[in-house]
């Protein structure tokens, strides 16, 4: 029966291929013999997606080609034809940027290095509002969605970016920037499914308010199938959620703007769950369905002065609440932003703000988990300034920023940079910076203990095991890094274009293991104490990343990224798998084609070098997805999309020690399915 099943797959697999190899060249056959160059009108030429405006540098919009730093776009068409349909899956698209699923609803994601499933060096937004959890300063991923099809963008800018964004900005800034609600009027249902993703549904509805304001409803689910074991079982992690949200835009007066919008949601993941026991038999897992919910709030005013000058003041309350065999937590967040942006003369262009952010956290301690105090409500502040000086008009322009930040937990810290962009000509244009951040320690760190999990000591009961505990440090110091780089972009043609970024970061007080010793004088279960400490010595991390756009013709273009890190990091005995999380090597190419009779096909090889930890190793892989998308009519859209093709199923991540409180190695399976976009 196995052997059929096996058979089955390999002959989809083939079918899959061998029909998207016959499109392909029936396509390309009609188009030789008619001489058909059709430019798809959704589609941006090379010299204007260089010229796509960019945000969260500076927060303020600039050109792509004009920002001083390592930025990339992840544009709504490349979202689209890429079939990603979860946000993590459309972020392996950037260079620079580490994208490694664990299993069917978690990822681990970073920029630059020390990648792992509570990564906390990698600051994400989603319109201007925070989506780090307090906890330990990383992003719960299958809490975060919206209608794919409303992003407007997503902008990756790797590097330091805390004078705008502060702390946890250490590596890089993710924004997710979703659309207008008038760019989103009249209907939207999407609708499909397959082997693993079981179904999903979506439906969105735009209108006028009055006559300048512009408002939109969404409503969206899915339910995705569990992945598998390295036999090929199925594991207990499926993943099922329900969310809908609105949004609003409008005029108060022609200089006067504001937006209010929010989401709602409840979330369902199937999880495997190690208890801590200190009775045979040791470490028996189960399995548990975690859920929660989240609602969030926005509402931001932006105003032009008599002056000449701009400010926003932005506002949000953000809570989520979750339920899990290991912790279960409330969080309550308030965010208030302000910031001014003014023109003194002409060479400069001056931007302060302010920032206060409150956050209540209260836990329900378990075994595995117990917080000291279980509620804590705390507060943080900033404030930042930053100048954008012009040296020589059109040519050289300096910027100079620093940001003050006091937090709860990590004291004062004082984040600058400094950022120089010489632009010679049309076609070539070089920026180097040097920056200042810091990552503050996370409520977990500072008062949690964790179980970690049980290790044998060849003993006769009842001392046949010791019990590992991660404890709290209410003393460690902030984690900063001095930042390096230098980049250099070339638009050697309308129709060519590279940008290449190279960076030195020195990293010092990371915060690691220090591991304590066992009292055998005490009453078992025994207990090997590791204690959150700030590291004694420098951690350098060097790379260089490269992205390049070719259109080779009107209906056809080639994009390809590489990035290359390396981690200098002595060895450690505590932290043995550190430098060896993030893969040396990783590169991707996408091809996109525009067809005949509105038929549109997509390819993406994709190749991630092996992680080296000594004890969660991952070998190397390479995946190819396709693409093919028919539209009979003008709004109906009608795909297939075909993802991890080379392999029945292949792993990307295992998890470190410290998040062994969820168990089983997940590999990802191949997956095929149908989608139905309709906007009416």
């Amino acid at each position: 029966m196995r052997r059929n099943c096996q058979f089955h797959k390999r002959s989809t697999y083939s079918s899959g291929y061998f029909l998207l190899s016959v499109a392909f060249a029936i396509g390309l056959a009609e188009r030789v013999v008619a001489g058909e160059l059709q430019p798809s009108p959704e589609d941006f030429s090379i010299n204007e997606l260089m010229q796509m405006e960019v945000s969260s540098v500076s927060r303020k919009s600039q050109a792509l080609s004009d920002t001083a730093a390592a930025a990339f776009i992840i544009s709504q068409e490349d979202i689209r034809r890429s079939g990603a349909t979860s946000i993590p899956d459309a972020l392996r698209m950037a260079p620079g940027i580490e994208v490694a699923q664990i299993n069917a609803s978690s990822w681990a994601i970073t920029a630059r290095g020390f990648n792992g499933r509570y990564a906390n060096k990698l600051l994400v937004l989603m319109d201007g509002r925070t989506l780090y959890t307090p906890l330990f300063s990383g992003v719960f991923w299958d809490l975060q969605d919206t209608l794919m099809e409303d992003i407007e963008r997503i902008e990756v800018i790797r590097g330091p970016g805390a004078v705008m964004w502060g702390a946890n900005a250490v590596n890089g800034v993710i924004n997710i920037i979703t659309k207008k609600a008038k760019d989103t009027q009249g209907n939207l249902l999407v609708a499909g499914g397959g082997n693993q993703e079981q179904g999903f549904a979506g439906y969105r509805h735009g209108g006028k308010v009055g006559d300048d304001g512009s408002y939109r409803v969404y409503a969206k689910t899915f339910e995705r199938n569990p992945f598998v074991d390295t036999t090929g079982q199925g594991l207990h992690d499926d993943w099922r959620s329900v969310q809908g949200g609105f949004r609003i835009d409008n005029r108060i007066s022609s200089d006067h703007r504001y937006t209010v919008q929010g989401d709602v949601y409840r979330k369902n993941i199937g999880n495997t769950v190690t208890p801590q026991t200190v009775l045979p038999p040791f470490n028996a897992p189960f399995t548990v369905d975690d859920h929660a919910d989240g609602a969030n709030l926005l509402a931001r005013w932006d105003g032009n002065l008599s002056d000449g000058s701009e400010i926003m003041l932005q506002g949000y309350y953000d809570r989520v609440s979750f339920n899990a065999a290991a912790l279960s937590d409330t969080q309550d967040m308030l965010d208030i932003d302000f910031q001014h942006r003014l023109h003194p003369n002409a060479d400069h262009d001056l931007m302060w703000g302010a920032n206060y952010r409150f956050i209540h956290s209260s836990a329900v301690s378990t075994q595995a988990i117990a917080f000291n105090p279980n509620s804590l409500g705390y507060h943080n502040g900033s404030v930042f300034v930053q100048d954008d000086i012009t040296l020589i008009d059109d040519t050289l322009r300096l910027t100079l920023g620093t940001k003050l930040e006091e937090s709860h937990f990590g004291n004062t810290q004082v984040q600058p940079n400094a950022r120089l962009m010489w632009t010679p000509d049309r076609v070539h244009s070089v920026w180097a910076s040097v920056s200042r951040a810091s990552r503050t320690p996370a409520r977990g760190e500072a008062q949690a203990s964790v179980g970690l999990g049980g290790a044998p000591t060849g003993l006769p009961a009842p001392f046949d095991q010791v019990q590992i505990v991660a404890q709290p440090n209410p003393d460690l110091r902030a984690e900063k890094v001095f930042a390096a780089e230098i980049g250099y972009r070339a638009q050697w043609t309308k129709t060519f274009s590279t940008d290449v970024t190279a960076f030195s970061n020195h990293y010092t007080d990371l915060i690691m293991f220090s591991r304590g010793s066992v009292d055998p004088l005490t009453m078992p279960p025994w207990v090997l104490p590791m204690t959150w400490s700030n590291l004694s010595r420098e951690v350098t991390t060097r790379g260089i990343e490269l992205s390049s756009e070719w259109q080779v013709l009107d209906w056809m273009r080639f994009t390809g990224n590489y990035s290359h890190l390396k981690i200098e990091m002595p060895y450690d005995v505590n932290n043995p798998d550190t430098a060896g999380l993030s893969p040396r090597h990783r590169g991707s190419l996408r091809w996109q084609m525009d067809l005949p009779q509105n038929v549109k096909l997509d390819f993406t090889l994709r190749h991630v070098g092996k992680l080296a930890a000594v004890d969660h190793g991952v070998p190397a892989y390479t995946t190819f997805d396709a693409r093919l998308a028919y539209e009979p009519l003008q709004g109906l859209e009608l795909s297939f999309v075909a993802q991890n093709l080379f392999s029945p199923q292949h792993l990307e991540y295992r998890d470190a020690p410290a998040s062994s409180l969820m168990t089983g190695i997940a590999e990802i399976p191949r997956s095929l399915y149908g989608k139905l976009s309709w906007r009416f």
